[in-house]
């Protein structure tokens, strides 16, 4: 019956999954911002369902639609399994481009494949920030992200960046300030703020203020180099605190 599924759901070969090896799975991934979904299909393993049939699932229409937004792995060697710490046949293992598991799961159906692979993508999106336009409330989150804004499409695009899906695992550990900035206006001073956008970032357990600040940037970043600046920003908040 799986054999019959597979076959009413496979469509034309020239659009299939290209499968690579992990280690290029990584590499592109880092660079395309696509996560990493690596599909357990070894003998090696002991545990989990038969592959017969189900290896097959990649041809089928429902999974392939959703081809170009990972990059893809078989796990059929001890180095893999290994590497990814896979545990049984058929099991379906997701990673955001920072190597950080998204998910888990055994499948044993072209639907659940499917079903996993969009759950994936769900928690991997990009997300909204809500913005505080003072001093954010106190809490445990170690940093304040202050965006210096003037409602140009050169501000608003580093609002957007920061909630660029590679940038949005960091939310939970930020709290995100906006300042209306205008010429003449009393904050370009007090924050020596010479062009807009400008991001500050600052030790959120010290009072808000430009003294409590760790890092600047006024460059237009893209969502790779706008987690490397949220990132050196963190790493200086917490090697201060030792």
């Amino acid at each position: 019956m799986r054999a019959i599924l597979l076959l009413m759901l496979a469509g034309p070969g020239d659009e299939q999954v290209k499968w690579i090896k992990l280690d290029e799975a990584r590499a592109r991934s880092a660079v395309s911002g696509k996560p990493v979904l690596v599909w357990s299909i070894s003998a090696l393993l002991v545990d989990g369902p038969p592959t017969k049939g189900l290896d097959q699932a990649f041809q089928s229409e429902i999974v392939r639609v959703q081809k170009d937004d990972f990059h893809f792995v078989k796990c059929a060697d001890m180095n893999t399994i290994k590497a990814v710490k896979a545990t049984s046949k058929c099991e379906l293992i997701i990673f955001d481009p920072d190597g950080d598991e998204l998910l888990r799961a055994v499948a044993t159906s072209v639907p659940q494949l499917a079903a996993a692979m969009k759950a994936a993508m769900a928690r991997y999106s990009d997300k909204p920030i809500q913005w505080s336009v003072g001093a954010p409330p106190a809490d445990s989150k170690p940093m304040t992200v202050v965006l210096f804004s003037d409602g140009s499409e050169a501000a608003e695009l580093a609002a957007r960046t920061l909630e660029d899906r590679r940038v949005a695992k960091f939310h939970e550990r930020c709290a995100f300030v906006r300042i209306d900035c205008r010429k003449d206006a009393p904050e370009v001073k007090a924050w020596n703020v010479s062009c807009v956008p400008t991001l500050i970032l600052l030790d959120h357990a010290k009072e808000f203020g430009p003294k409590s600040s760790v890092e600047r940037s006024a460059e237009r970043k893209t969502p790779r180099e706008m987690k490397s600046f949220l990132v050196r920003g963190l790493t200086a908040i917490e090697k201060a605190r030792r």
